[in-house]
């Protein structure tokens, strides 16, 4: 069981978390704020595509408000 990687980005995985990396990609669920992050690059990446540009307005996080 091991993470294997090099300078060129190829990771490796081994053993037990081979297993458990192929059992949450087959069998997993994504979260709703994972769902809610896909769409709103869908829409970017449409816009992109039509217009050559996006517009997005930056927002503080709650945690950085505190």
């Amino acid at each position: 069981m091991s993470i294997k990687s090099n300078a060129f980005g190829r990771v490796e995985l081994t053993g037990d978390d081979a297993k458990k990396f192929h059992n949450q990609v087959t069998y997993g669920r994504a979260k709703p704020a994972a769902k809610q992050a896909v769409a709103r690059g869908v829409t970017l990446s449409r816009s992109l595509k039509e217009s050559g540009s996006v517009r997005f307005k930056l927002k503080l996080s709650e945690s950085a408000e505190a």
